[in-house]
């Protein structure tokens, strides 16, 4: 048996007549082990090797003499075997010898030759978005996955072990070392990546509960909502097709076939002002004040969520309320058939809300009632995730030390 042990350049070697080799190096992200023995190409001769730079390759030359010179006795050994006995007979003997200088030094080259090129192979799918994934939990699981799948998919030409190792046996001492520690870096990779990015999103998850507690969900979920009503650019689909359906009294709807159903195309046209949350001004196009109240549960710079010594991301919260109006707003359905017209066959059915009066057309327009502009008011949550270097939140005006949360609020939230 020949165990390794390379710290202060020193290698401990076991021989006994069994076995010539043997490492058992745990591999967290595969749960298995590298476990071999008896797989180095003639492991007792030195003999030149290329890999950065030439070396020699002294592998256990200097424990195989020592052993023959100090331990074997061939007179011992037939002995031995007219007796019957094996080699588990043998009282193994322990000797150092000296690892190459170099061995350390190719096996970081060969970390930061994988290093470089995933890298270069791995970028995180633009897909993997707010848009995509307003909760930042549901984005952190999503990135471990889609990286973890495409460091998954260049593993072997990463660990490159044909390079090292051919016909059943690595070609060197040293050969076997830099390949197995090339096949553990990239599974390790491939475990930080994993664990950091799923622990940020339990992390989150954790923070989003505690803060919202039973309405935890409902953030979410409001949160997914407004990022689909960005996805769909706020536009508003024409033509639909609509179904008249014919129910009984108690509620009960009529069979397809009981009572010809009724199907015509809509077609739908919206107005409002302001107009989509802008408005004209002398200047041009002018974003309308909101009423926006933010309530920041973590302060102003936020928690960080992966520490050092990996690398820092800082996550913060919000709940947001917010209050606006609907001065004007008008929809029109011009493919509408009840209102007959002798020159265009029919005209445009028009439900508008307005701020004026209602006045009552048939009877010496009298006022009949008021109109009121549409007003609207609700409230959600946001969550941001930046990573080192960059800001998160307002600091001006605020007291670093100051208890959280803190809230800030624009002039026309109360007013509007």
């Amino acid at each position: 048996m020949t165990t390794i042990d390379t710290r202060e350049d020193r290698v401990t070697v076991t021989l006994n007549a069994k076995e010539n080799s043997k490492t058992s190096i745990p591999l967290n992200y595969a749960g298995t082990t590298i476990s071999t023995d008896n797989d180095i190409d003639d492991a007792y001769t030195s003999k030149d090797v290329d890999y950065v730079a030439t070396h020699t390759d002294p592998g256990l030359e200097e424990a195989y003499d020592s052993y023959k010179s100090e331990t074997f006795d061939s007179n011992v050994e037939s002995n031995v075997k007219n007796r019957g006995l094996d080699g588990d007979n043998y009282d193994p003997r322990t000797f150092d010898v000296t690892a190459p200088g170099w061995l350390e030094t190719e096996a970081r080259y060969a970390v930061e030759e994988i290093t470089r090129q995933i890298r270069s192979d791995v970028h995180l799918s633009p897909d993997i978005n707010y848009i995509e994934y307003p909760n930042p939990a549901d984005a952190m699981r999503e990135t471990a996955l889609d990286l973890t799948a495409k460091i998954e998919a260049n593993q072997s030409r990463y660990v490159d072990k044909a390079r090292f190792y051919s016909g059943g046996k690595y070609s060197s001492c040293s050969a076997k070392t830099i390949s197995q520690v090339r096949e553990w870096y990239v599974d390790e990779v491939l475990y930080q990546v994993n664990k950091q990015y799923m622990a940020a999103a339990g992390n989150i998850d954790g923070e989003i509960d505690d803060k919202f507690n039973e309405s935890a969900d409902d953030v979410r979920e409001a949160n997914k909502n407004g990022a689909s009503l960005l996805k769909s650019a706020l536009c508003f689909p024409i033509g639909l097709t609509m179904r008249a359906e014919h129910v009984m009294d108690d509620g009960t709807k009529y069979d397809v076939d009981d009572i010809a159903y009724w199907e015509e195309n809509v077609t739908l046209g919206v107005d409002m002002v302001p107009d989509y949350l802008f408005e004209d001004s002398d200047g041009g196009k002018q974003l309308i004040n909101l009423g926006v109240q933010n309530v920041c549960f973590f302060g102003p710079t936020g928690v960080p969520v992966l520490p050092p010594p990996n690398y820092v991301v800082q996550f913060n919260s919000w709940m947001i309320n917010v209050e606006g109006q609907i001065d004007g707003f008008m929809l029109v359905d011009a493919d509408n058939e009840v209102h007959p017209n002798p020159m265009f066959g029919h005209e445009a059915q028009v439900y508008r809300r307005v701020d004026l009066p209602v006045r009552d057309p048939s009877n010496n327009f009298i006022d009949i009632g008021y109109t009121t502009p549409i007003k609207f008011k609700f409230s959600t949550g946001t969550f941001i995730i930046v990573p080192p270097g960059k800001t998160i939140g307002d600091l001006d005006g605020y007291d670093l030390e100051s208890i959280i949360p803190f809230s800030e609020t624009s002039l026309e939230y109360g007013n509007i």
